[in-house]
């Protein structure tokens, strides 16, 4: 029998015999009062912010170990007992709402999946550090501040500021007001596309493998979209959308 037919059967075997991943969810729910900012952290995973039906802030993260296979069959993983002792944990300061996971000592968040699910009410701001992953911010208008490695950033609000830079991945963004000012897209490597009610909008300019949009609104709300490696995209209306788009 060839010897690659021979490793074939024995990592099926392996994985057929290893253990189910074991997963936990935590959650929380809390008045915000005195809160006005959100912010969260993910080390690998997703962050989903959606508009809460009260006014408080409903947080949700699923735990879940790596699914890198080939790296839990030849490691020794201690996500299992991690998943099992960790903690959400949050802080108040001076307005601004900081959650995270808290793990046990030692331990290794890296081979830890976090899938955030938050309900913030509509006029707080969402601050976001996501190593790899994803980010989707929706129906937020008191503006987004974020930040990520790798990944993908999409955004759907109805106004307010953005800043959002990511080192390799995608940003695709829509705001649906006229109250946008200065506007800029750019991408170190890679592409940038700005249109204003489905029209191409901006001044475009390139720099050799990359490309940069600025355009100037007539509005307040400040909008700057950058990737390192990668592509930005955001689309602009002159007045706010529908009922029930945002």
């Amino acid at each position: 029998m060839p010897r690659i037919v021979i490793l074939l059967l024995l990592v099926v075997s392996l994985a057929a015999c290893s253990p189910s991943q074991e997963t936990r969810t935590l959650e929380t729910s809390l008045p915000v009062a005195n809160a006005s900012v959100l912010m969260t952290h993910a080390n690998t995973g997703s962050v989903r912010v959606t508009v809460s039906s009260d006014a408080s802030v409903h947080a949700s993260v699923r735990l879940l170990p790596s699914n890198n296979f080939f790296w839990d069959l030849f490691t020794h993983s201690h996500a299992p007992q991690a998943i099992r002792e960790a903690r959400l944990t949050h802080i108040l300061d001076n307005g601004v709402l900081d959650f995270s996971v808290q793990y046990p000592p030692d331990s290794d968040s890296s081979a830890i999946n976090e899938e955030w699910t938050i309900a913030v009410p509509a006029t707080m701001q969402v601050k976001s550090h996501v190593n790899v992953g994803n980010l989707s911010v929706t129906g937020i208008a008191g503006g987004v501040d974020a930040q990520m490695n790798v990944g993908k950033v999409v955004l759907d609000v109805p106004h307010g500021p953005l800043d959002v830079t990511v080192n390799v991945g995608k940003i695709d963004a829509q705001a649906h007001s006229a109250d946008y000012g200065k506007v800029g897209l750019s991408a170190n490597v890679g592409e940038t596309q700005l249109t204003l009610d489905g029209v191409d909008a901006g001044n475009h300019s390139k720099q050799g493998v990359g490309s940069q949009i600025d355009y100037q609104g007539k509005g307040s709300n400040p909008i700057s979209l950058k990737v390192n490696t990668g592509k930005v995209t955001l689309e602009l209306s002159s007045q706010a959308a529908p009922a029930g788009k945002s």
